[in-house]
């Protein structure tokens, strides 16, 4: 059922498309701003496993810039970005027997299926799982609570032994950390825009997405402070059907059999239900 395929963007896109048969819906997945089409810990691959079970296909490739494909990393953007997923939605439309489809991103993968549900409305769903905010919608507060929910992980890092280890290794990023404690945003290469930045007014052009639309987040996600607030008031503003789950104890990425199990499972559940076919 799955094979490697190619989509036509900028470039060409390498991808892994798995196509059940009799299929009638499918899922295109887009990964984090740092990571490839496998997803953090191999999250997609799983995924895909798991819908093709039930009958869904599903599509995950490697945007513009990252893993197999031939754009510049440097080069990369937040609007590019969003022109290749958008190519991967009219790749997976022209597969036979396709006749609803949705998004999957994770982390700011979820803002690029955000963009391009904005510019396509007739996509039948979106799935987001650890989303954040766009920059413009980030406020001081929330980047205070961040700050605070990471030193205090930081400070449980300090009581185990495996810390010291690694600090006597060279192997702990301190000017991260500095950066963190002192509460100091990494800036944009040359102080221009930053790439994770749309040109557009992202929020504003999905007026009119009517969904329905899932968020997962994990409730120890420092990278999505205020997020699930703010999608949950502009989705019942805006009349799209929403549904939100928090995976307990969980960190950005879901590092643990457990929860990649839950969240797999919050997902294709999901799928099936009335809310999301």
């Amino acid at each position: 059922m799955e094979r490697p395929i190619l989509i036509e963007s900028a470039s060409n896109l390498p991808g892994m498309a798995n196509l059940p048969d009799g299929a009638t819906v499918g899922v295109v997945m887009i990964h984090g701003w740092g990571g490839y089409r496998t997803g953090p810990h191999r999250i997609f691959v799983n995924t895909a496993a798991a819908l093709a079970r039930r009958g869904i296909a599903s599509l995950r490739f490697d945007l513009r810039g990252r893993g197999a494909s031939l754009e510049p990393d440097c080069e990369t953007d937040l609007d590019g970005m969003i022109d290749d997923a958008l190519a991967a939605v009219r790749w997976m439309r022209g597969q036979p027997g396709i006749e609803s489809l949705f998004l999957l991103g994770i982390c700011s993968g979820g803002n690029v299926a955000l963009g391009a549900a904005s510019l396509d409305k007739s996509l039948d769903g979106i799935i987001l799982w650890s989303t954040p905010l766009f920059a413009p919608f980030k406020t001081k507060s929330q980047a205070a609570q961040r700050r605070n929910l990471l030193l205090a992980e930081y400070a449980r890092k300090l009581l185990r032994p495996e810390t010291y280890l690694k600090l006597i290794k060279g192997k702990l990023n301190l000017r991260l950390i500095r950066r963190i404690i002192f509460g100091k945003e990494q800036q944009p290469a040359g102080g221009g825009r930053n790439p994770k930045d749309s040109r557009r007014d992202i929020m504003s052009d999905l007026d009119g997405f009517a969904g329905p639309a899932l968020f997962i987040y994990g409730s120890l996600d420092d990278d999505a402070i205020g997020a699930p607030d703010f999608y949950r008031k502009w989705c019942g503003g805006h009349g799209v059907p929403a549904a939100f789950h928090t995976v307990k104890g969980a960190n950005h990425s879901y590092y643990s059999v457990a929860w990649e199990r839950e969240v797999i499972e919050q997902t294709t559940d999901w799928m099936e239900s009335p809310n999301g076919r």
